[in-house]
């Protein structure tokens, strides 16, 4: 295929606010087993929405919008699955949201109202006394300490720097946070993966039981079939008109294989195709489709020094960081169009490499030899999901002709490849583990401390000595009084972990959303989802 390239791509980093002082802010209006079918009923999540009088509805009647997925998720309370944020934003509502992906317009969604203590620790929320579950239940401050209770047993990270939170009113809560919190104001109030669950539902099901996921968000669950996706239904009583959706239906289709989702996107049986694939981009660029180009997140080759004795040797770790020339790779996959990294993570608390990383092959293969090895000694194998095959390709091309021909190269399909990483059983694999630019500590929150869910900062297994240091610092940087505070502990932490090599380079990912023209008010994010209730069709 001949080879075009791309005009221009802009990546905007956004400033971080953080609120300390008194605020206020106005209402803008063990998986478990699931069935291969799972159909709402009466007490279900999906049951059509109560009659319970709501804003007026926006719902354009017959209208629909089928966005592609390539990985399945058969646990779907918000809590159960962290790939799940495409599907979580359209079904569960959190107290607060950013307006457009903009995280300098953070605006009120299940709360109307907001203050913050002058000290930055106690956070008091006021409720809307007219958002209810699809279940027809209203939503109150008990329904997100009822749903907290089970969300912190899964999702740990979000519940760092809480003391304690409690409905001190029916319709009032009250969050302390142990110290003030840099970046609070995007974790526990905000993200869907600890959205708001109708209490009645997990009382009666439980915290993993599919029948139990009924949100208060824009859309809900119709039905849901393993192997084939989501059927979402527009919430007609939905409480916020800045996010009341216009889309009647709204499908995510699940297809494993990109090449046959672009022939669906072509053939017009599904009207989104989220992409990182050059080859795809190269295809339709020239068509008659609407293109956005999003910046996304850098993915670090990391080192699984658990499951690879190798990797414990700071010597072989530096080698092989030094012998992977990446703006090559980057040529070679991705036509130039993909930078290569600058550190592990680029936005806030971004530290450049060092000259560990630099690209020295020779000085690689020597440090191998000083230290005893031969190029064959090092073996082992690069994991990557379809997304990210070619790039291994390249890579272990790249080692191989150095010599270092024990390493192979292997693709699985998402969903295997994710439960690999949750379960530590990979040897290398590239993933960005969750950075945010509101939040950069979630990389370590996710990947670093002993609760981790993804763990890929192995240094327990390297060295416990700097292990306990870089947990320091994260306890440090959970308790700063402010953000520049925070981030300069975040970049202490992140000069410590590149310091040791946890992981070889790696490029920053250009993510496209691919849609007909006549799809209008798309805001696309970096971590690879829209929100539908967003969404016009013209025509």
């Amino acid at each position: 295929m001949k080879k075009k390239t791309f005009h221009s791509v802009v990546a905007l980093f956004l400033a971080i606010v953080m609120l300390l002082a008194v605020t206020a802010c106005t209402d803008p209006t063990s998986a478990p087993t699931t069935p291969t079918e799972s159909k709402p009923g009466p007490t279900q999540p999906g049951t059509q929405p109560s009659e319970t009088e709501g804003p007026q509805s926006s719902i354009v009647p017959g209208t629909s919008f089928k966005y592609w997925t390539n990985y399945d998720i058969p646990a779907y309370l918000p809590w159960m699955d962290n790939r799940g944020s495409a599907l979580f934003i359209q079904v569960y509502d959190n107290l607060l949201y950013k307006h457009h992906q903009d995280q300098n317009d953070v605006r009120g969604n299940l709360a109307k109202s907001w203050t913050v203590s002058d000290d930055g620790k106690v956070w008091v929320f006021q409720i809307k006394e007219d958002a209810y579950f699809t279940s027809g239940n209203q939503v109150k401050a008990e329904s997100f300490v009822k749903s907290w209770d089970v969300a912190k047993e899964y999702q740990p990270r979000y519940f760092a720097p809480v003391e304690k939170y409690e409905a001190t009113g029916e319709f009032e809560l009250t969050i302390t946070l142990k110290s003030p919190s840099a970046t609070f104001i995007y974790d526990l109030p905000m993200q869907s993966n600890v959205g708001v669950v109708d209490p009645a539902g997990l009382e009666q099901y439980g915290g993993e039981d599919n029948r139990a996921a009924v949100g208060a968000g824009p859309y809900y669950i119709e039905s849901y079939t393993s192997g084939q996706g989501f059927v979402l239904k527009a919430n007609p009583n939905y409480h916020n008109p800045d996010r009341a959706p216009s889309v009647e239906t709204c499908e995510m289709v699940l297809i494993p294989d990109v090449n046959t989702a672009l022939l669906a996107l072509m053939n017009n049986e599904i009207q989104c195709l989220n992409t990182v694939n050059i080859e795809v981009y190269n295809n339709l660029k020239d068509g008659d489709w609407q293109i956005l180009s999003v910046l996304d997140r850098v993915n670090p080759y990391w080192f699984n020094a658990r499951e690879v004795e190798i990797f414990r040797d700071d010597v072989v770790r530096e080698a092989l960081c030094h012998m992977i020339d990446w703006q090559a790779v980057s040529d070679l996959v991705y036509d130039g169009l993909y930078p290569v990294s600058k550190s592990y993570w680029e936005g806030p608390g971004m530290v450049p490499y060092s000259d560990k990383y630099k690209y020295d092959p020779e000085l690689g293969l020597k440090m191998l030899k000083d230290a005893g090895y031969k190029p064959t000694d090092i073996a082992f194998t690069l994991l990557a999901d379809p997304d990210f095959t070619d790039v291994n390709i390249a890579i272990q091309g790249q080692f191989h002709e150095l010599g270092l021909t024990s390493i192979e190269a292997v693709t699985y399909d998402g969903a295997t490849c994710y439960g690999m990483l949750k379960g530590g059983t990979y040897e290398m694999f590239p993933v960005h583990n969750g950075y945010g630019r509101e939040s950069p500590l979630t990389v370590f929150s996710m990947g670093l401390v002993p609760t981790a869910t993804q763990k890929v900062m192995w240094l327990d297994y390297i060295d416990e000595a700097r292990y306990q240091e870089a947990l320091q610092l994260y306890d440090a940087a959970n308790v700063s009084p402010n953000f520049e505070t925070y981030l300069e502990n975040v970049e202490k932490l992140t000069t410590l972990i590149q310091d040791e090599c946890l992981a070889m380079g790696g490029l920053l990912v250009n993510r496209f959303y691919i849609l007909p023209e006549n799809i209008k008010e798309i805001y696309p994010s970096y971590n690879g989802y829209i929100d539908f209730c967003y969404l016009r069709i013209a025509g």
